[in-house]
């Protein structure tokens, strides 16, 4: 049996200690650097400065459902209370006391995480769907957080 000079490595009988220390380098490095990415992927943005996205004139969602031919195709801010909402996250309703309008954010390749009953601010893009008028959303503000 081969001595090694590394007590906890003495009852691995076959094996190099040089390649293990390796290997579960390798493996935490690795397990780092997805974890790293899985971070920046799936928080929010600390909202520090407002982008100016969300800090234009807000249009009650009223307006929009009553005269939805003229808002078609333009950027708006809305805002209001998160109703339904999508299990993962990726639509839900927002209501401003005037009238609620759906918000589907998935195009915009982002999730929120369940805040229904959370205030919100949503800029988005007005369309119109069977006939119904819609938000496809490019930015969230629910608390501090922005999603995007």
């Amino acid at each position: 049996m081969m001595e090694y000079p590394n007590r906890y490595c003495s009852s691995l009988k076959f094996r190099n200690p040089e390649v293990m220390k390796t290997k579960t380098r390798n493996g935490l490095m690795n397990a780092l650097c997805l974890l790293g990415l899985a971070l920046l992927v799936l928080y929010p943005v600390q909202a520090k400065d407002e982008p100016s996205e969300l800090k234009g004139e807000v249009v009650r969602i009223v307006d929009l459902l009553q005269n939805a031919t003229s808002y078609e195709g333009k950027m708006v801010l809305i805002e209001g209370k998160i109703g339904t909402e999508c299990p993962a996250g990726c639509w839900f309703m927002l209501n401003d006391d005037t009238a609620s309008i759906y918000v589907d954010i998935i195009p915009s390749n982002f999730v929120i995480p369940q805040k229904s009953g959370e205030d919100a601010k949503v800029y988005g893009e007005v369309t119109i769907k069977n006939g119904e008028p819609m938000i496809i959303g490019k930015m969230v503000k629910i608390g501090g957080e922005i999603y995007q």
